[in-house]
Order: C-alpha cells, then structure tokens, then sequence
C-alpha cells in the first residue's frame, strides 16, 4: 500500500476538524467582543441615521396638514382725486378737488392647507434608491471592521496559548535539570562530579525562571487587553483553554471579489449612478396638489370723510365683513426653467466622483487580487513548514534524550548536555510559533477573500 505524504495527510487531518476551528468559549468571546466594539455601536448608530434620512426622502409624497393665522389692525389717510360730477338740476359739483378718506379696522384670516406632492421630477425616486446604495456600502464595511476585529480576538487567544505551551516546555526542562541536578550533586559527593557542573545546571535554572517570570507578565497583559475587548471578568478568562492547532481551510471556494471593501464601493458607484440621475432630471417640473379652507372677517372698521356737499364730516361705520367656509382646490407645479447652470456643475461634479469611485475599485482589485494570491502562498507554505518543524521538534527530542545518556556516561561535558536541552526548549516553541504562524496566514487567508465572519468560524 502506497503511503500518503505528509503534506496530504495534513490537509486530510484538517478536513475532518473543518467545523472545529474554534472551541465555543472562542466563539463566545468573539460574539463579545463584536456586541462589545464601540466603533460598531457607532458605525450601527449612523446606519440608523441614515435609514432615517431614507425615510425622510420618501415621505415627501406623504401629504401635509397645516394650520395658520392672522390678526391685524390698521388705519389708513388716503387722498383721492376723483373726476368731478355735476348734478344736473341744482349745478352742484360733487368732489371738487382732491378729497380724503380716513380708515380704520380689524381683520382676522385663518386657512387649513392640505398639500400632495404627485410628482417630483424623479428627485425622491433616485435620491432615495441613492441613500440605500450608501447604506449598502456603509454596511460592507461594517462587515470589514468586524473581520478585524475577529483577528484581533483570535490573534490575542494563539498569543495566551503559546505562552502557555512555552510554559510547559520551561516547566519540563525545569524538571529534567531538577533530577540531573540531584544526579550531579550525588556525584559530587562520591568525587564522580565536579561542583562547576552544578553551577552550570543551577544558571540554566534561573535563565528558565528569568524566561517564565517574563511569559506571566505577557500573560497578565494579554489577559487585560482580552478582557477590554469582550468585556468578561479576568478570573473568569484564566479559567478558559484556548486551542492552538493548525487551521483547517479545506475547500475554500471564496476569491477577493467576495471582499467587502470591493462590494463597498461598488455600491458606492452605484449610488453615484443614481445621484447622476437625479441631477439629469432635474430639469422636470415638480406637481403638486393642494386645498384650502379659510375664514376671514373685517370688523369694526370706520371710514371718514368730509361730505361733498355740506363739507361736513361723514363717519361710515362696518360691524364685520365675515366670510367662511372658503374652499380652495388645485394644482400646481414650479418648473425650474434656468437655475445659472447649477444642475449642470452638480453633473460634472457627480460625475468626477463616479470617475473617482471607479478608479478606486480598480486599484482595490488589482491590489486585493495580489493580496489573496500572496495570502494562498503563504498559507500553503506555513503548512508545509509546521511539518517540517514537527519533524525538528523530533529530532531536537531525540538529540537530548541522547545528550542526557551521554552525560551520564561521561561522554559529553555539562556545557553540551545544557546546550541540548536549550535547543530542545528553542525547537519546540518554534514549532508552537509555525502553528500560530499557520493560525495567523489563515486568518489573512479569509479576510482575503471576505469570508472571516461569525458564521464561517462555526
């Protein structure tokens, strides 16, 4: 039977833990840390405002009801020349000259005005289809911020665990040189050792000290940067095991297209599409429709003036002029025939944004098809390395299980029985490092192809 390399076995292996990437106290931090994340509360927060402004737009053809009113007095000298009249039997001539009226009075109006916008000139349509396409965009790059914010949580989690498999290696090398150091201080004893062995074993133990004093202090600051991000009580974080294996992208299907920044401004290029419209059109009339009823009263007005022919004073006297109910129906329209070439600059303004949209999603294509290309190389490289220094971890352990035989046996000197368990200690934690390498390439890996979500980490 024909063996599998290992290389295949690897992605073999990794198909079967497809839906296992992460553990469900991962995944609950990572759903905190999204409900946590100011920037979204905010980034939500405008999405709102603008889907308000949508609604604005729209509501324009929701018709209005408004209600005004008037009081005013007022009084009045008006100095009028009328044609003279002559009566025909007595001769006398009536407004001779000029002749002056006096005038007085208060007046009240009130009107109730419904009024429908029928048609805007195709303003509200595509201003509104314009503002959801800015939604849209605001949206997609919503989805961004939250990869970020996944790989930051994630990479945060493969930090607290390598520092605790670098614990672990410390504390077994802590162990080995505990028992060969009980050996050396024995032989000491029985004049087969020599107390410089000793010495040697006793620094190796404080450079390992030294190196786990500096792993609590990372893990303390790691630990308090994980409980700002998700909120959760920092005892209680101590508490969880994080997993640091190799990611499993098997069957990938996503490519850069599927970035969210691209769909961002694709919807951008649209909404300008439809802002151009809306300035094209915005030479047709607006229509609308409207009705009125009013109330209106003159009261207590007075009118003086001098009679034409006694020259005496005449005071006309009026209680009120009442009218009501007054009904008015119609409809109008305002058609913008010249506006000095405004909607003209609007066009080209509009359309040089477009030009700069579109040009943008060029460059973000070329740049993001690069991107995800580099990413597929160096994800596939690092599965490749994690084996590769797999095998050094075996050798490493090989090489100082033999060194630990040969000091015993007198083969070696003590300088070369540490400097083995150095390397050891060295090869392990580089192949804990390839795999949160490994871990980090395939984060890049989705975000590359717009697939680093909630859902995909299931």
């Amino acid at each position: 039977m024909k063996k599998l390399s290992p290389f295949l076995f690897l992605l073999f292996s990794f198909s079967l833990f497809a839906q296992h990437n992460l553990t469900q106290n991962e995944l609950e931090l990572i759903q905190l840390s999204l409900e946590k994340s100011y920037e979204l509360k905010n980034a939500s927060n405008e999405l709102m405002m603008d889907s308000i402004d949508t609604k604005v737009i729209k509501q324009n053809f929701i018709p209005t009801l408004s209600l005004n009113g008037m009081y005013a007095y007022g009084t009045s000298s008006i100095n009028a020349d009328i044609p003279t009249f002559t009566l025909p039997i007595s001769g006398t001539e009536l407004f001779s000259g000029e002749s002056e009226f006096d005038m007085k009075g208060n007046f009240f109006n009130t009107n109730l005005t419904a009024k429908a916008l029928l048609f805007s000139g195709l303003q509200v349509n595509y201003g509104a289809k314009a503002n959801n396409e800015k939604i849209k965009a605001k949206n997609y790059m919503l989805d961004s911020e939250k990869a970020n914010i996944i790989k930051d949580v994630i990479g945060t989690f493969d930090k607290i665990e390598l520092l605790k498999q670098a614990e672990l290696v410390l504390n077994e090398s802590e162990k080995r040189l505990d028992k060969e150091k009980e050996r050396v201080t024995k032989a000491i004893q029985y004049g087969l050792a020599i107390p410089y062995d000793r010495q040697k074993i006793t620094a190796a133990e404080l450079n390992i000290v030294s190196k786990k004093t500096e792993i609590y202090g990372n893990l303390d600051l790691l630990y308090l940067k994980l409980g700002t991000l998700t909120g959760k009580d920092i005892s209680v974080l101590k508490t969880y095991q994080f997993d640091l294996s190799p990611w499993n992208l098997f069957n990938q299907e996503n490519g850069f297209t599927n970035r969210p920044e691209l769909k961002a401004l694709n919807a951008s290029i649209e909404a300008f599409n439809y802002k151009l419209k809306m300035n094209k059109n915005a030479f047709l009339p607006k229509i609308q429709a409207f009705a009125t009823l009013s109330y209106f009263n003159l009261f207590n007005a007075k009118t003086s003036f001098d009679g034409p022919i006694t020259g005496q004073p005449i005071d006309i006297d009026l209680n009120h002029l009442e009218s009501f109910p007054t009904y008015l129906l119609g409809v109008g329209f305002e058609w913008e025939l010249f506006n000095g070439l405004k909607h003209s600059n609007e066009i080209q303004k509009t359309t040089i944004e477009k030009d700069i949209a579109q040009n943008k999603k060029e460059d973000a294509s070329e740049k993001l098809e690069l991107y995800e290309k580099k990413a597929k190389i160096d994800f596939n490289v690092k599965n490749q390395q994690i084996l590769l220094k797999e095998k050094e971890k075996e050798v490493a352990f090989n090489t100082l299980d033999l060194a630990i035989k040969s000091y015993k046996e007198g083969l070696i000197d003590i300088s070369e029985r540490l400097l083995a368990e150095t390397d050891y200690q060295t090869t392990v934690l580089e192949y804990y490092k390839m795999i949160a390498l490994q871990r980090k390439a395939a984060l890049e890996l989705l975000i590359a192809t717009g697939s680093l979500n909630v859902n995909n980490l299931k």
